[in-house]
Parts: C-alpha cells; sequence; structure tokens
C-alpha cells in the first residue's frame, strides 16, 4: 500500500512535468527589450511569464519554484541542441515536413471543436442510476479490496489499547489523541478508504479476512510498528461496487458520451457545406 501511494504520486508528477516542458517547448524568443528573461541561449530568450504561463493554477510557491527551474533547464538543453542541429545544417525531410503540417492540423482540429462545445454536460443524478443498472457488470472491483479505518504506533501503547477496545471506534481515538499526527504513505492514519488487499502486510491481509465488518484488530506488530485496525467493508475480486463508489466515473463516462455526441453533431452539419467525392475502388490499388 504505502510503495503504490508513492509509485502513483511521482508518476502523477512525472507526467506533468513531461506535459509542461512540451507547451513550453517553442516558447523562446530573440526580442531583446524583454525584461524579465531568466535564460539566454546566444539570442534566444525565454522569459519567466513563459515559464509561469505553463505552470497549473493551485500548485504552491515552493513547487512552482521547482517546476520552473526544471522548465529552464530542459528548455537550455533542448535550445542547445537546436541551435547545434542548425549550424551543422540540418533540416528536416519532406516527410518529417508532413508530420509537422499534419501535428498542426491536428491542433486547428482540436480547437475549432473546442470553441464550439459547450464545455459543460451537466449530468443529473437519475442518468447516473439509470447507466448504473444498464452498465452494472462493468463496475466490479479487479481485486480483493477492504475499506479500513488504521492507527499504526511506534510502541505498544495500553492506555490507547484500552481507549480502542472501550470506545469500539479507532477514528475516535485517533481524533482524539493523534491530531497533530498527519497521515503519510509510510504511516497512514484514519479512514484509509478502499484499498487492495495485496498493499496491506501479509500479517494484517490475514486479520482483515478474518474480520466481520464494524469488529477491531490489533495491535498487529509488523516491521512499521503496532497496527489497529477497524474493517468497514471487504469486497472480493468480481464484486460489483455499489452505485455511490461508481457515480463519480460514471458521471465522467457519460461526460465524454455528451461531448462525443455533440462533436458528432457538428461534423453532421458541417458535410453539408462541402462536396464530397470518393472512389472506394481505389482502396484495393496497390502502389
Amino acid at each position: 500500500m504505502f510503495r503504490m501511494i508513492i509509485y502513483h504520486a511521482f508518476s502523477n508528477i512525472f507526467f506533468l512535468l513531461v506535459s509542461i516542458v512540451l507547451f513550453i517547448s517553442g516558447c523562446s524568443s530573440k526580442d531583446d527589450t524583454k525584461s524579465n528573461v531568466v535564460a539566454q541561449v546566444n539570442t534566444a530568450q525565454i522569459t519567466n511569464s513563459e515559464l509561469e504561463s505553463s505552470i497549473p493554477v493551485g500548485v504552491t510557491d515552493e513547487v512552482k519554484i521547482a517546476l520552473k527551474r526544471n522548465l529552464m533547464e530542459k528548455w537550455i538543453e533542448e535550445e542547445i541542441f537546436y541551435q547545434v542541429a542548425l549550424e551543422e545544417g540540418l533540416s528536416l525531410s519532406e516527410e518529417e515536413m508532413a508530420q509537422v503540417r499534419n501535428y498542426e492540423k491536428r491542433l486547428l482540429i482540436q480547437k475549432y471543436i473546442d470553441t464550439r462545445l459547450s464545455q459543460n454536460y451537466r449530468i443529473l443524478d437519475q442518468e447516473v442510476e439509470d447507466y448504473y443498472n444498464m452498465h452494472k457488470r462493468e463496475f466490479v472491483w479487479d481485486d480483493e479490496v477492504a475499506h479500513i479505518i488504521h492507527l499504526v504506533l511506534e510502541n505498544d501503547d495500553r492506555d490507547i489499547r484500552n481507549e480502542i477496545l472501550q470506545s469500539k471506534d479507532i477514528l475516535s481515538v485517533i481524533k482524539k489523541n493523534f491530531l497533530d499526527q498527519q497521515s503519510t504513505p509510510e504511516r497512514p492514519i484514519g479512514d484509509l478508504g478502499y484499498q487492495r488487499l495485496s498493499e496491506f502486510p501479509t500479517t494484517i491481509q490475514r486479520r482483515i479476512k478474518n474480520l466481520k465488518t464494524g469488529s477491531i484488530s490489533g495491535p498487529i506488530k509488523t516491521d512499521y510498528g503496532y497496527h489497529y485496525i477497524q474493517l468497514l467493508d471487504y469486497q472480493k475480486k468480481g464484486t460489483i461496487k455499489e452505485l455511490d463508489l461508481a457515480r463519480e466515473e460514471i458521471r465522467m463516462r457519460l461526460q465524454v458520451l455528451k461531448r462525443n455526441e455533440e462533436i458528432a453533431s457538428i461534423k453532421q452539419s458541417l458535410r453539408s457545406r462541402f462536396t464530397i467525392q470518393t472512389d472506394l475502388s481505389k482502396l484495393s490499388d496497390v502502389n
């Protein structure tokens, strides 16, 4: 569980960084009058404003500076390669230029479509429920999962143990005694939601399988410390998810469907404006 959480966080940051680099790869400028140039390779320049416009909204100042520094270094590396390639007389072939034109074409098509779409597809609760009832078999757990409340301590605290047993509610004990402790991937605390059983240590997996819903087990000693778990739900692989657990995924599916329907409608209305001719017999021609 702990390794997977770290892996997903790293993957998200990696793909975010790649996307931003692609976005600013053509942002260099030769305008010497710009006052906020942060990097220059010969006469090519990139400004803080250009980097700033590539950073997603909502990131902290610390993360923003780190992203901009990485993007700036990446720009410098690419600009060096680009300028050396020009110096050595390298150029794109006709086939490669066709790929560039094709990419430009796709960008313009996407820009046109985006300007014509509503961008805000309101999904009603009844639509979600109807879709769920018609496609239940598509919303199944692909692994054994458990929804638990979790507490891990460095030492076996007898007072905490007694308090948990008396309250029969680990979450209330956490709120009362551990408000100053933050849940981390290495030491998750609180309501963990649904997690794959395979992500837990083997000892905890066995305990979860033998627990009844609502029951508490602990302390369970592992290399990470002393664990207390309270089972809220357990589902076997292949079990159909309840509607509430599939609701957000269904909303996203319905939004995509509505978007595609709107695009299809735009295509249909545009076709009537053009003279279109086809010769299917040519499809079998071999050049």
